[in-house]
């Protein structure tokens, strides 16, 4: 029993969250071992089965995003239930194709030939520079580039005076 009065209203939040919480995670429980139960029921029809475990996972989903639960579990439990549909999709095509069934002898369909035809996209030419551009861009760079030369030649040429001590 809480004797401190913000203990006394954390247990009442509690008590509402755990209410509020409740009217999700009853009806969550309930889908989900439904679509269990008839994924595993050999007498359910495929419909069945799909419809089940559609309602699960919207249950679930819902219940995620209230975040009644976090959506990572969600997300693993809708991971399970459509791996288990699938898993029983295959068992049940698998032992269907097992029965022997009439084989009814069919007329191969007439080969049709089918012409593909390729379109390619235009190709851009590259854009045409005039020729005064040209050579008004090019001497512009051999102009920078000379004077930084003629710099470090200078450098390497002369010494470097030794420092005065002080």
């Amino acid at each position: 029993m809480a004797n401190v009065p913000s203990a006394e209203k954390r247990n009442r939040q509690r008590i509402k969250r755990r209410a509020r919480n409740l009217q999700h995670i009853v009806p969550m429980r309930t889908r989900v071992k439904r679509a269990r139960t008839t994924i595993t029921n050999g007498k359910a029809s495929t419909e069945e089965i799909q419809e089940s475990v559609l309602t699960a996972l919207r249950q679930l989903a819902r219940a995620a995003a209230k975040g009644v639960i976090h959506k990572r579990t969600a997300a693993r439990k809708i991971s399970r239930l459509t791996l288990a549909l699938n898993k029983s999709a295959v068992d049940r095509s698998a032992a269907s194709s097992a029965t022997p069934k009439k084989t009814v002898k069919h007329k191969a369909p007439a080969k049709t030939e089918t012409k593909v035809v390729e379109t390619k996209a235009p190709v851009k030419a590259p854009a045409k520079t005039s020729a005064k551009a040209a050579e008004v861009k090019a001497p512009a760079k051999a102009e920078t580039k000379a004077p930084a030369k003629k710099a470090t030649e200078d450098k390497t040429a002369a010494p470097k005076a030794p420092r005065a001590k002080k």
